[in-house]
């Protein structure tokens, strides 16, 4: 096993209901910390506030010190249960000697946040012509005087972090509501592969309604692109049919009757239906391929090629005249048997349609237009036009050209247009 696969099997889940429990975790650690810090905030307050008050206090004894001093001269008394005066720097307590000397007129502490912590305070006073130094001591913490409000802390944090907890909770249930449903709904709709359009909760945010809209027109895409794909199969295949059959046909006619003229005549044949199916297919082939790319920028003269569109009849028996106009000069950067091809099929189409009247077919280096006098172009009928001008509208694409097919502007009948 690989390091990537042991790293893929140990990796935490990315559902949707895998990525609301990492969120409520991490919301609840939030909470609990942010709890943590105001009850540790609200304690040092206190501590510190209880410090100021022990200072208070055990100054306030400076007198109730001297009054005792002057009523008996001991170098050490006990003022009350918690406070403790001595009169002479040796009659300190060895812990309370060996941090001294203590500054005049000052609360000295040590170690206040601890138990074994003591604060002292060291003032002086005149008696009988005498300085008498004296020192109030008192421990860091032998009066508690903020109970109540150790209370009121531990409740305090308590509620406050139960309320960060329902808060950001619900806060998460209405995120995933706004976010994470509609992600549910359109994945469960990708999974059942509906034909309908996808659609989200109009609560949805913004993005994820673009996201929406983008999938819907991806499906429209898809669709529309599995039809022209249906399509152009459709075409390959009857392009392809007739001179297969003409080339088994004559050759099976070759063997019925050995004169020469008639073995010469099937063989033209056969050939020509030949090099019409290689041409197809060198078209086809370019347009699944984009193996033309290459030739785009190449100019072809139009003149050259000698174009026949009477042959572009095929089996349309319609007697309706093609005019050809091709102006001076004119180059086009189509292949001979590419331009034929769109010829072929803009012909044919117009023919198809077209009863009585004329068409036009008019080339230039910027233009080529097929102009007819039939029914007219209706877009309901797409798949009816849409065999032949499928194969041109690639071509055009692939050779930088562009396809546009609208109704007759001068009279009834159809105009097909391309242009660079």
């Amino acid at each position: 096993m690989t390091f990537f696969d042991k790293l893929s099997k140990h990796r935490t889940g990315n559902s949707i209901q895998d990525v609301k429990v990492r969120l409520l975790t991490t919301f609840s650690f939030i909470a609990l910390s942010t709890s943590f810090i105001v009850f540790f905030a609200f304690s040092l307050s206190l501590v510190f506030h209880e410090d100021a008050q022990i200072q208070q206090h055990l100054v306030s004894f400076e007198a109730i010190g001297v009054k005792h001093y002057e009523l008996s001269q001991v170098e050490k008394t006990e003022l009350s249960k918690f406070v403790t005066a001595y009169y002479n720097l040796d009659a300190l307590p060895a812990k309370l000697r060996e941090n001294g000397p203590y500054p005049m007129g000052e609360v000295t502490r040590f170690q206040s946040f601890y138990f074994e912590g003591f604060m002292v305070y060291h003032t002086e006073f005149e008696y009988q012509g005498q300085t008498i130094p004296m020192y109030l001591t008192i421990g860091a913490r032998s009066i508690e005087f903020g109970d109540d409000n150790w209370d009121v802390l531990l409740g305090v944090s308590m509620l406050l972090m139960v309320f960060l907890i329902v808060v950001l909770r619900f806060s998460l249930k209405r995120v995933f509501e706004g976010l994470m449903s509609p992600i549910s709904e359109l994945s469960q709709q990708l999974q059942t592969k509906q034909d309908g359009q996808f659609q989200v909760n109009e609560r949805a945010i913004d993005e994820i309604q673009q996201m929406t809209q983008h999938l819907n027109q991806y499906a429209q895409m898809k669709e529309r692109l599995g039809k022209q794909e249906l399509m152009f199969a459709k075409y390959a295949s009857h392009e392809l049919k007739t001179p297969i059959a003409v080339v088994l046909g004559a050759a099976e006619l070759q063997a019925m009757k050995p004169d020469e003229a008639f073995q010469t005549k099937q063989r033209t044949r056969i050939l020509t239906a030949a090099r019409g199916m290689q041409n197809t297919m060198e078209v086809l082939l370019s347009i699944v391929k984009q193996e033309n790319v290459s030739q785009v920028n190449h100019e072809y003269q139009v003149e050259d090629y000698q174009l026949d569109m009477e042959s572009y009849r095929g089996s349309n028996h319609s007697t309706v005249p093609i005019d050809l106009v091709i102006e001076q000069g004119a180059q086009v950067n189509f292949p001979r048997v590419v331009l034929e091809m769109i010829l072929k099929n803009l012909v044919s189409n117009a023919l198809r349609f077209t009863e009585q009247g004329i068409i036009e077919v008019t080339i230039g280096s910027q233009g080529v237009r097929v102009l007819d006098t039939g029914t007219g172009y209706h877009p309901e009928n797409g798949t009816e036009h849409g065999l032949g001008l499928l194969i041109v509208q690639r071509l055009c694409a692939s050779y930088g050209w562009q396809f546009e097919i609208r109704d007759n502007p001068y009279q009834q009948g159809c105009l097909v247009e391309l242009s660079r």
